[in-house]
């Protein structure tokens, strides 16, 4: 389109549209290949040299590709202690359900018998998943919780609703016996040396 200032006597110079509109310009074809859109970033405009968006989405994928592996690795060693719990009592795998159920039980006791300082480091040598576990509905506040032997076989029949060979003594002794082969010695005497003397005897 034309425009171009013309004298007008009444107004002075004014401008006016002079001729016909310019035809639409014609968009690409469709489907068509642009070296635009190649190499163009995350969003925006054509990436710079000093565009660090393209490596933060990188750092972004090999953080979620470690956490995955981290995850899988901790439940694979979760399941480790599971089959050892099954393979003391000589239960199938069908009776998962069971075994997490005496470890839950056993690990949650322990949990609340400790303070918050060694709780936390007995913690931090369990798998990912089962560090979860461990936390689930912990009061700090209310720790440590006073249990004799008898206090916390009671509480053990209580949370494992299940009637198995060897009774409650022989559900917390297998947990145990499963659990201090993945804690270091140093850490597995921390444990032992605040829960109640009567039941230290049950600890391997």
């Amino acid at each position: 389109m034309t425009v171009r200032v013309v004298a007008d006597r009444r107004r002075g110079g004014v401008l006016h549209v002079v001729g016909k509109p310019d035809p639409p310009r014609r968009g690409g074809r469709p489907g068509r290949f642009s070296p635009t859109r190649l190499w163009r970033g995350p969003s925006g405009p054509p990436r710079r040299t000093d565009d660090r968006r393209w490596e933060t989405d990188l750092r972004g994928g090999q953080m979620a590709e470690q956490l995955s592996t981290a995850i899988e690795s901790s439940i694979e060693k979760t399941n480790l202690i599971l089959k050892d719990i099954e393979q003391a009592y000589g239960w199938p795998k069908s009776q998962r359900n069971q075994s997490y159920c005496a470890l839950r039980t056993v690990l949650h006791l322990l949990r609340d018998r400790m303070p918050v300082q060694e709780s936390v480091e007995f913690a931090q040598q369990l798998p990912l998943v089962l560090r979860g576990i461990y936390f689930d509905g912990w009061q700090p506040m209310d720790v440590p919780v006073k249990l004799n032997r008898d206090d916390f076989l009671f509480e053990v029949r209580q949370r494992f609703p299940y009637d198995v060979e060897g009774g409650t003594e022989r559900v917390v002794q297998v947990v145990l016996d499963a659990l201090s082969q993945r804690i270091t010695p140093g850490q597995w005497q921390d444990v032992k040396d605040n829960m109640p003397k009567d039941l230290v005897q049950s600890f391997p």
